[in-house]
């Protein structure tokens, strides 16, 4: 319930929020006196404590709501002519308030940083520090359904290490997550800010470069290939990767799609030598087929 208001509140300032709390602190302290001693509504002045602690991401905040809550024991007795309780009883029981809400507090924010590091576990890959494949086609999604909405080109490239099996199996796996980290390292460095650059599984990783047509995209990419050999030494062992890049005039249908296009011309690259980047434009009228066939591209596209 909480949550669900919490999440309400989102988009108002951090200022708005602190007065609804309070706000709402002082309703429940008028139903309260109205109401009388016989029935008791300490715990609903956790909610709104908890409301602006959640809404605002801060602790404070929260503690701000909890202190006004613990000035209304006293404030109620002074009302009623301290007939029910003295005045050092009604502040002992604002301040023994004041301390349960304050470790509710506690709690949450340390709920709240825990599952801030669960999601981001749930998005990293754990050896290179990148988005994982579900990272990936969460802001996949979203930049082709904001690509086709505004018009804009796209483009992905598929990057994936010649011969890892073998270099893995002969040099061990060590040396094998060396060689991935270094190839993570290079393409975060050479990638722009507003590119996203992950790893989908074994030696095979994945660059989206939003509003980037072929012109920008295929001069990152050569850099990133003619680069990784450099990097990526192990030994006297010379490495080089494959890229195939997909550049689109019109985003495609779905994720699927967009990557089965540059997983198609990484095998192209693969397939005409290895260390090469075979690079294609989807023609402004190009669909994806059915059957879950590949982008159509215009043979004078390719490079």
């Amino acid at each position: 319930m909480v949550g669900a208001l919490a999440t309400r509140l989102d988009g108002l300032p951090r200022g708005w929020v602190l007065a609804i709390g309070l706000v709402l602190t002082l309703a429940i302290a008028v139903l309260d006196y109205v109401t009388g001693p016989r029935i008791l509504l300490n715990i609903f002045y956790l909610l709104p404590v908890m409301l602006v602690a959640w809404a605002t991401a801060s602790t404070g905040y929260g503690l701000i709501v909890a202190a006004a809550s613990c000035l209304v024991t006293p404030v109620e007795a002074l009302l009623s002519g301290l007939r029910l309780d003295s005045l050092p009883v009604s502040l002992w029981n604002g301040l023994v308030r004041l301390a349960v809400f304050s470790i509710v507090l506690y709690l949450m924010q340390n709920g709240r940083i825990l599952t801030a590091r669960l999601q981001e576990q749930a998005l990293t890959d754990e050896l290179t520090g990148l988005a994982n494949r579900r990272a990936f086609r969460e802001v996949a999604a979203r930049e082709i359904e904001r690509s086709r909405r505004f018009d804009h080109e796209l483009s992905v490239a598929y990057v994936d290490i010649d011969d890892f099996k073998a270099t893995n199996d002969r040099l061990g796996h060590e040396a094998g997550d060396r060689m991935l980290i270094a190839l993570a390292s290079l393409a975060l460095a050479t990638a722009r800010s507003v590119d996203t650059v992950a790893r989908l599984g074994g030696d095979e990783f994945v660059i989206i470069m939003p509003e980037t047509g072929a012109g920008a995209a295929l001069p990152l990419v050569t850099r990133l290939r003619e680069a990784f050999p450099r990097v990526a030494r192990v030994g006297d062992s010379t490495t080089t990767c494959s890229i195939g890049l997909a550049s689109f005039v019109h985003a495609p249908d779905s994720v699927d799609d967009l990557v089965a296009a540059a997983d198609a011309l990484m095998y192209e690259a693969k397939a005409a030598g290895k260390d090469k980047v075979r690079h294609a434009v989807a023609s402004a009228d190009s669909r994806s087929a059915a059957q879950g066939r590949l982008l159509s591209f215009s043979p004078a596209s390719r490079a």
